[in-house]
């Protein structure tokens, strides 16, 4: 059971480094996007880019994060063949919230499916055909097409934020729950 612990200890400990640094690049994109949002649209372009590397930094960050919170994963589940019966209800909750916000956060965050870089992509899109387009009709369109997506964009970003927010307060209970491990242990 030392062993399991330890490595559960060392798991931990790595993803929080992860989530932590994932709370960051969050928050600079969700700094980006009220920048883009006030810049003009030449200076928009170049933020929705920049909001786009931000985006796959959070994903890079997200993949790193979601294996090692597979091994905690393995590692609790590991633990709960070896617990007693109420130790075991505790490993189960723990596993089950962290199943549920890993889940959510790689839904989020993902640079292939995710709902951020959709939004990102059609605000770039849409700054770029302002651009173009006079203020006429068709400019008015765009504009109140990219405020629809300003708010929908930081809508997913609020709610990448909560989760990431919602894992680290998981892992931390993870954390907490490894340390009464080990004072049983020793």
């Amino acid at each position: 059971m030392v062993e399991e612990v330890e490595n559960l200890k060392k798991h931990v400990e790595e993803a929080i480094g992860l989530v932590a640094a994932e709370y960051s690049y969050a928050k600079d994109l969700e700094k980006d996007l009220k920048k883009i949002e006030a810049d003009g649209a030449e200076a928009a372009i170049k933020d929705a880019k920049k909001g786009l590397r931000i985006l796959r930094w959070i994903g890079r960050g997200e993949r790193r994060a979601h294996r090692s919170e597979v091994k905690i994963i393995h590692e609790l589940k590991a633990l709960g063949e070896i617990l007693p019966a109420k130790l075991k209800d505790r490993e189960e909750e723990l596993l089950k919230d962290l199943v549920v916000s890993d889940g959510k956060l790689v839904k989020a965050a993902s640079m292939f499916t995710g709902d951020i870089r959709k939004e990102l992509l059609a605000i770039e899109t849409d700054e770029q055909l302002l651009t173009r387009l006079s203020d006429g009709e068709n400019g008015d369109k765009v504009k109140s097409d990219l405020q629809q997506l300003f708010k929908s964009a930081e809508s997913e970003v609020s709610e990448l934020i909560k989760w990431i927010s919602a894992t680290e307060a998981i892992l931390k209970e993870i954390e907490g729950f490894e340390q009464a491990l080990e004072k049983i242990s020793a």
